[in-house]
């Protein structure tokens, strides 16, 4: 038996569209936080992100999908588009020489810099 009442949704899933435009317009995690808060959605950069990756990795149950948003591509059933055709290639790509350096595996020269920011408690 399952728990009576409504599952939880977030507060950011009736802005999911207005997030999913701003990133089409390359705004920054952060600056969409600002934009919610704006509107009077307490958020941060951190629960934006999480949130779409968990929303657009959602898949639904045959019938179950929710009706289609502004954002869709036409108006044909999935089953009626065709995947665009790969291009011909016509030219082979010239022969790897074995004396010229690859420059993506060229060594870094100095010292390596750590990706990772780590941050300490003060003492």
């Amino acid at each position: 038996m399952g728990m009576p009442g409504k599952s939880f949704q977030s507060k950011l899933e009736p802005h999911f569209d207005l997030i999913l435009e701003a990133k089409r317009k390359r705004q920054t995690w952060e600056a969409i936080a600002q934009q919610l808060a704006a509107q009077g959605v307490a958020t941060t950069k951190q629960a934006v992100h999480a949130f779409v990756k968990r929303r657009l990795k959602r898949r639904y149950p045959l019938g179950m999908a929710p009706a289609p948003s502004s954002v869709t591509t036409g108006n044909l059933p999935q089953s009626e588009k065709s995947a665009p055709e790969p291009p011909e290639l016509t030219e082979s790509p010239p022969p790897a020489s074995e004396f010229a350096t690859d420059p993506l595996t060229k060594p870094i020269k100095g010292k390596p810099k750590s990706k990772w920011t780590v941050f300490k408690p003060n003492p």
